[in-house]
């Protein structure tokens, strides 16, 4: 895990509002990726929210989870979501959280999401 410092501002009380404020700042970032919200029920179970395209050699496709914590700062996922990573584990997926409690943006790479013990992880007050 690691904070992603000044990404967004927030509060944020749902999903949907925090990733859109992420592809905001990404689309005036940059040109270079597409990106597609793949969110409905034909897509593989536990497949990510969102695929970036680069049709730059150097800049490889990737998913995005987007995610937002309880109060007490725990992130739910579904038991599809685990599998899929494991699954697809040479894919470029990555998890962004939005850490209610804290206010700030936490980054849980896949290989964490499959090694935890429970399909609800608690953020720690302390990431790097």
């Amino acid at each position: 895990m690691n904070v992603i410092a000044g990404l967004v501002e927030g509060p944020f009380t749902d999903e949907a509002a925090f990733k859109a404020a992420v592809l905001k700042v990404w689309d005036k970032r940059s040109s270079d990726y597409t990106r597609f919200q793949i969110e409905n029920e034909e897509k593989e179970p536990g497949m990510p929210d969102v695929l970036s395209i680069s049709g730059l050699p150097y800049c490889p496709a990737h998913f995005t989870e987007f995610k937002i914590t309880d109060a007490e700062g725990a992130v739910t996922f579904r038991k599809t979501q685990p599998l899929f990573y494991k699954r697809h584990s040479d894919l470029r997926i990555e998890v962004l959280v939005w850490d209610v409690p804290r206010g700030r943006v936490v980054r849980i790479m896949p290989q964490e999401v499959v090694a935890a013990k429970t399909l609800r992880i608690t953020i720690p007050e302390e990431v790097i």
